[in-house]
């Protein structure tokens, strides 16, 4: 069983201290995937300053020198990689980035090429701002080719592209919602990756304030059963005494699975075969 760690919002606005704070103690042994916003706009979120909430400007992660060299110094001791958060991460009066910005795929294609630029590495997955994808957003993607990490992928065919796999991945999920015994409207991780037409996509646990230990490894406990895999997503910026409680305690439960912790992408090997 693999497990990985998806830390969303690393940007201009990130400090290397904050990233050490959180991640120090664990990266030799578990790598941490940052999902990376290239250019962040003056937008409300808790990773940008309050007073940079409003405005038009965008603030490119390049431009932060002391945090590009110290990720470049983690990349090379293999204990970071670099997923696509994004493009500015921008919030909309209807929506976010990627359910009703515009010329999303250019965004992916420019987003991907400034952090390769950036980092000297290929980036393989997508993480779609406030995990929201709309049926564009999702066509964008596919066209991208990058994989999907998300927190809360919807299956319905009825709401993304449809192509020769669509059909079958819905009644995977379905078939899995029957063994699981949840309902339709119940919140379900499926535990492996579903391919489609040019990209795969897999399900992430949340780790937010307030979440309990007992429903993470709930959640590890049914992925290992199901001979899947588990993905944690959380942020850097809201982690306090008592989600640092959390994280350590979920990777002693892991370890004692013995697991293999690995970087964000290793979870869509061979996912074509994924069933």
């Amino acid at each position: 069983m693999r497990f990985a760690i998806r830390d969303d919002d690393t940007s201009y606005f990130t400090s290397p201290d904050q990233l050490e704070q959180v991640y120090g103690a664990i990266w030799d042994d578990v790598p941490v995937s940052l999902a990376v916003v290239p250019f962040h706009a003056t937008t409300k979120s808790g990773s940008v300053p309050a007073e940079l909430w409003s405005g038009n400007r965008e603030y490119a992660t390049a431009d932060n020198d002391t945090l590009v060299h110290y990720l470049r110094d983690q990349i090379r001791e293999n204990r970071v990689s670099v997923l696509l958060h994004g493009y500015n991460h921008k919030n909309y009066d209807d929506g976010f980035e990627f359910q009703v910005g515009e010329h999303l795929f250019d965004r992916i294609v420019k987003g991907k090429f400034e952090l390769e630029r950036l980092f000297g590495m290929t980036v393989q997955t997508f993480v779609p701002p406030h995990n929201a994808l709309s049926r564009r957003g999702l066509e964008a993607v596919d066209k991208s080719g990058l994989n999907v990490l998300g927190s809360f992928l919807s299956f319905s065919p009825k709401q993304r592209p449809w192509d020769r796999t669509t059909l079958g991945n819905y009644l995977k999920v379905w078939r899995y919602r029957r063994r699981t015994g949840r309902g339709r409207h119940d919140r379900m991780v499926y535990p492996t990756p579903l391919r489609y037409a040019n990209h795969s996509e897999l399900g992430c646990h949340a780790l937010i304030p307030g979440t309990s230990l007992a429903s993470l490894t709930r959640g590890f406990d049914e992925a290992q059963q199901a001979g899947g895999d588990f993905c944690l997503a959380t942020h850097y910026w809201e982690f306090d005494s008592a989600m640092t409680e959390t994280l350590h305690a979920l990777l002693d439960h892991a370890r004692k699975a013995d697991v293999t912790f690995v970087n964000a992408d290793a979870l869509f090997d061979k996912a074509g075969s994924q069933s």
